[in-house]
């Protein structure tokens, strides 16, 4: 079950990284799923919480580590 819900969690979050002007490129899920592991964040914060919520968390997480976020070819 951890896996289904890590799978929709990384596909939650690579959608709203499309709809942030600050991310310049998709990442794969791969890069999401270790870049939750940094940041602490857990599937079920993101899918218990409101698309909304999640948004802005995401928005002000990428803001203070932008260094850490891959970059794409």
């Amino acid at each position: 079950m951890q896996c289904y819900q890590t799978i929709a969690a990384t596909t939650m979050i690579a959608r709203i990284f499309e709809t942030l002007p600050a991310i310049e490129h998709r990442l794969s899920h791969a890069e999401i799923a270790e870049w939750m592991a940094q940041n602490y964040i857990e599937p079920e914060d993101v899918l218990f919480t409101s698309p909304d919520d999640v948004k802005a968390k995401l928005a002000s997480l990428f803001e203070d580590n932008r260094t850490r976020i891959p970059r794409a070819a």
